[in-house]
């Protein structure tokens, strides 16, 4: 295969360390650092590992800590996430809690209920209606998203060939033969972070994590082209999965671990799941509905009342730009023959 030409981002001078962080300064104890506990648990994986090679180890220390990434590819998909949502006035992808999202996936089999499918039916987000009243009660239900549902044995099958790879679960190889064996998402993650460092290093002398934005925006156009990752048949393209989980991540229900404290939601005017409570609410002292006043369903909303007049709030350019898109992708279809 002939070998990528990246362009060059000019020679870029690594950042002058603070005194406390250089190799010759004195250090605290690693007990101090980590905590008696994780002191342990790294003793215990050095001595296990003397014989291993270090990017190993530090896999294995990543699993003692309830994590499949290792520091430096956890820094890659954060500044990789942060590419595709980028922070500015709302919170980025990083913030939203994308990336504890994607590795809450690839270790979705580390519990004893594989965390792949949230329970319900309530989210203890909303309470209960008080249905003598017609007004909101004081009780919540417990928070059933949280209780992740068992996997029929088809299911389990089917999800940890896609998390570990066909090869690597029994029964799961019956397409390998016509379609080639299903890569791992743990596999391909890991792959392709460091393919996404390698880039980084050749085109500005540094890991991804550690460039400039402008700098990493420049790598980031480069992963889609053509040649920048070794093609595989059973999964899209790296950037395409990464763009697929990471929106998942901002905007999915908090219990998989993104869309921290539903900031995400937030973002685009969502409120969420607003069940058992709705927004209309039956009085048996009527036998009528009352509307919630936050949120009518047959008046305008309050805050698109100015003076009296519905004035809709504007859209945002983001939103904006979603908006011209549907139009065009909608008009396209007109000039189409029937």
């Amino acid at each position: 295969m002939p070998q990528l030409k990246l362009p060059s981002l000019g020679h870029v001078r690594p950042p002058e360390l603070p005194p406390e962080l250089r190799w010759d300064a004195p250090r605290p104890s690693v007990a101090l650092l980590l905590g008696r506990r994780e002191f342990l648990k790294a003793l215990a994986v050095l001595l296990a590992a003397t014989a291993t090679p270090l990017t190993r180890v530090r896999h294995v220390y990543a699993r003692t800590r309830g994590r499949f990434f290792t520091a430096d590819e956890r820094a890659t998909l954060e500044a990789l996430c942060d590419r595709i949502i980028p922070p500015d006035q709302d919170p980025g992808a990083r913030e939203l809690g994308a990336p504890d999202y994607i590795e809450g996936l690839l270790t979705a089999f580390d519990t004893r209920v594989p965390r792949i499918f949230a329970g319900g039916p309530f989210s203890n987000r909303n309470p209960f209606p008080d249905n003598r009243t017609g007004e909101p009660s004081h009780r919540r239900p417990r928070n059933g998203f949280r209780h992740f549902i068992p996997l029929t044995r088809v299911q389990e099958i089917r999800w940890r060939a896609d998390i570990f790879g066909s090869r690597n679960v029994p029964g799961a190889a019956f397409n390998d033969a016509g379609r080639g064996p299903l890569t791992g998402l743990r596999d391909f993650y890991r792959q392709s972070l460091a393919r996404v460092n390698d880039i980084a290093n050749r085109m500005a002398g540094a890991r991804f994590a550690e460039l400039s934005t402008m700098d990493q925006d420049r790598v980031f156009g480069l992963l889609s082209a053509q040649g920048a990752f070794e093609p595989d048949a059973s999964r899209p393209g790296f950037v395409a999965l990464l763009v697929q989980h990471t929106i998942e991540g901002c905007f999915s229900v908090p219990e998989y671990g993104g869309n921290r404290k539903g900031r995400g939601w937030a973002m685009l005017g969502l409120e969420g799941d607003d069940q058992p409570l709705g927004y209309s609410v039956f009085s048996r002292a009527k036998d009528d509905y009352n509307e919630r006043p936050d949120h009518p369903m047959s008046t305008p909303n309050p805050d698109e009342l100015v003076g009296g007049v519905i004035t809709p709030r504007p859209l945002t350019a983001d939103a904006s730009m979603v908006q011209d898109m549907i139009v065009r992708l909608t008009g396209s279809f007109e000039t189409l023959p029937c």
